[in-house]
């Protein structure tokens, strides 16, 4: 009997297709500033699994701005720009790992490029040409592709290679790193861009997704602006402690954090800021999240207003990323986690002494002052190594002693024809019916002997 194989090849127009059509531009600019953090990671040896005990160290890291490398991203109608002095990729690592589709088997993670799929989904997402110039102390390669030219040419897997040129090597460690301009970008991305709508946008974006890394391992430059790190309003009250834990589960270190939120200038909460962060390996994949993916509705109680003082982080940090439970777009959770499916029950049970608290501000008796609420209005704003002074605490208030209320609401229906008698009787037109109400009161206790 002869063997034959049936050729089971991708085909790159399918696969281009494919891969790109779901993505965002937002989230393909996400992940060429993933790749210059890696190139980050790869020359500094930085260990992502160790960046929330760089946030909880009491000195932490304290580096000035113009000391730490930069991304530079710009845009326009024509192009779209990154570049850095983050530290480069290594020749060898694009001959055989950086524009692979994927990681091989062998492949040791530590990056944030987790699955081996952002920088090529963006490239051909946004354009139809690119060129990307990098270098090491090392070596240094350049790398141009015209995507139409490449892909009119798919009979055998060598046609997948992409051409790079050997360049000069990095005059020293501050020249290091790559640079990346994407050119004749598609339709649907120059709309994008020329709305001036993406801006404001990609802001927000990078400022919360990076809020760990900007300006303590890297700074961002947006269209030339410096893109400041969004601060989690995490509250500390004047007396008490905040729920924290940390343990670890299947190879993954984990850390609860839950406390109030701090309030604005004006007293008030932070609408958009309340919810549940989660964290990968110092990226943020969710932020101020008050759906059900988090706990709200299955676990805990349903968003709602009452709750906006509720603040609640999550570290996952493994030295495998593979095992941490994001997306490929690393912008959402993978529901089916093992790992994330057992925390969040960790997170409702950590988050029950906060919502109850915030419960007790509303009580159900409209004539109550709560406690509560007056120990919310106290809290200060305060980081992450102030709320941690044991491996693990309980959410806990203290409330003082409670000073014995003197006073009750008196209310009664009375006939607005009486009210009228009063009024003229007393010729005060504009008396309120309250006022009516404490005279009539009054009357009778002076009347009775009683006051």
């Amino acid at each position: 009997m002869n063997k034959e194989y049936a050729n089971a090849y991708p085909r790159k127009n399918f696969f281009i297709q494919m891969f790109t059509k779901d993505v965002s531009l937002e989230d393909c600019i996400l992940d060429l500033i993933d790749n210059s953090i890696d190139g980050y990671i790869r020359s500094k040896g930085l260990k992502l699994f160790t960046i929330s005990k760089n946030i909880l160290e009491k000195n932490g890291r304290n580096i000035l701005n113009n000391e730490l490398p930069t991304i530079n991203l710009s845009f326009s109608k024509q192009y779209l720009e990154i570049s850095d002095n983050c530290g480069g990729i290594d020749l060898e690592i694009a001959r055989r790992e950086a524009f692979n589709f994927g990681h091989d088997q062998n492949w040791k993670g530590g990056f944030l490029g987790v699955y081996g799929i952002g920088l090529k989904r963006a490239l051909f997402k946004i354009g139809d040409e690119f060129q990307i110039d990098s270098k090491t102390v090392n070596n240094g390669f350049s790398c141009h592709l015209n995507v139409q030219d490449w892909l009119k040419k798919d009979q055998s897997m060598d046609d997948w290679r992409l051409p790079l040129i050997i360049k000069n090597k990095a005059k020293n460690i501050k020249d290091e790193g790559t640079k990346i301009r994407i050119t004749k970008l598609h339709d649907e991305v120059k709309m994008r861009l020329e709305g001036g709508t993406i801006d404001s946008g990609l802001y927000k974006a990078i400022s919360r997704t990076y809020s760990f890394f900007i300006n303590k391992y890297i700074r961002i430059k947006l269209n030339g602006q410096d893109v400041e790190p969004f601060k989690v309003p995490i509250g500390k009250p004047l007396s008490g402690s905040a729920s924290y834990q940390a343990f670890k589960q299947d190879d993954v270190k984990i850390k609860i954090f839950v406390t109030l939120a701090e309030k604005d200038k004006k007293g008030h909460y932070y609408q958009d800021r309340a919810g549940w962060y989660i964290v990968c390996n110092g990226r943020v994949v969710l932020e101020a999240n008050q759906s059900e993916i988090s706990g709200w509705g299955p676990l805990m109680p349903t968003f709602q207003p009452k709750y906006r003082g509720f603040i609640g982080v999550v570290f996952f940090e493994s030295s495998n990323p593979l095992l941490l439970p994001w997306t490929t777009d690393k912008r959402n959770l993978n529901r089916e986690s093992a790992v994330y499916l057992r925390v969040r029950n960790k997170m409702s049970t950590a988050a029950k002494p906060v919502i109850s608290f915030l419960n007790n501000q509303y009580p159900s008796d409209r004539d109550a002052e709560p406690v509560e609420r007056k120990i919310a209005s106290k809290v200060s704003s305060t980081s992450f190594k102030e709320l941690v002074s044991r491996d693990t605490t309980v959410f806990n208030i203290s409330k003082g002693k409670k000073k014995p209320k003197t006073t009750t609401m008196v209310q009664y229906e009375a006939q607005n024809d009486d009210l009228e008698k009063i009024r003229k009787h007393r010729r005060k037109s504009r008396i309120g019916a309250n006022q009516i109400g404490k005279h009539t009161f009054d009357y009778y206790l002076d009347k009775e002997g009683l006051s």
